[in-house]
């Protein structure tokens, strides 16, 4: 699906609602954000969280502070690793 949207003065975007929904979003959700070459692509950031499921263990009560800094980790890592094969 193919959408239009417009960058505001603050350099926010509003994701289409249709998209958001079958995405299964919700305000507050935390996206990954990746430049290709001519392209920015935004991926739920618990995708990658299920992507490690298993690799990281959390506590039964993490707050946001503390899902924020593993999902930081979590991302420095994946591109890390996944970035060492290409520079061989």
């Amino acid at each position: 699906m193919l959408q239009t949207v417009r960058i505001s003065s603050k350099r926010q975007i509003t994701i289409p609602s249709k998209i958001f929904n079958e995405l299964g979003i919700t305000q507050g959700d935390h996206l990954l954000v990746k430049k290709t070459e001519d392209s920015i692509i935004l991926t739920p950031a618990e995708i990658l969280v299920r992507k490690l499921t298993g690799i990281i263990k959390l506590a039964k009560k993490t707050n946001d502070e503390q899902l924020e800094r593993i999902i930081r980790k979590s991302k420095e890592n994946y591109f890390k690793n996944k970035y060492k094969k290409y520079k061989r």
